[in-house]
C-alpha cells in the first residue's frame, strides 16, 4: 500500500511542478510589462519553488524503497497541500 502513496505523492510533486512552472511563467511576463521590484521578488519565489519541487520528485524517485510506510501518506498530504496553496496563489493571480 506504501507504494501506492509513494506514487500518489510523485503524481502531485508533478502537478506542483507545472502548478509552479505556470506561476513561474505569469510573474515572468508581468515582470516584463513593469519591471517592478516585487515582481521580480514574485520570479524569485515561483522559481525556488520549481526547484524545490523538482528536488521532491527526485528524491522521492531516489528514495522510495527506503521510505518507511508509514511515512507515506504524510508526504502526500504535504503534497496536497503544497498543491492546494499554490493553485489559490496561481487562481488568484490570473483574476
Amino acid at each position: 500500500m506504501s507504494a501506492v502513496w509513494m506514487d500518489a505523492s510523485v503524481i502531485i510533486g508533478v502537478i506542483n511542478i507545472g502548478l509552479t512552472g505556470a506561476l513561474f511563467a505569469l510573474y515572468r511576463r508581468i515582470y516584463a510589462q513593469t519591471k517592478a521590484a516585487f515582481s521580480l521578488g514574485l520570479v524569485l519565489f515561483a522559481g525556488a519553488f520549481v526547484i524545490q519541487n523538482l528536488f521532491v520528485v527526485y528524491s522521492y524517485l531516489e528514495t522510495m524503497p527506503l521510505i518507511p510506510g508509514t511515512l507515506s501518506p504524510y508526504l502526500f498530504a504535504i503534497g496536497i497541500s503544497e498543491a492546494v496553496g499554490l493553485a489559490a496563489i496561481l487562481w488568484t493571480a490570473v483574476r
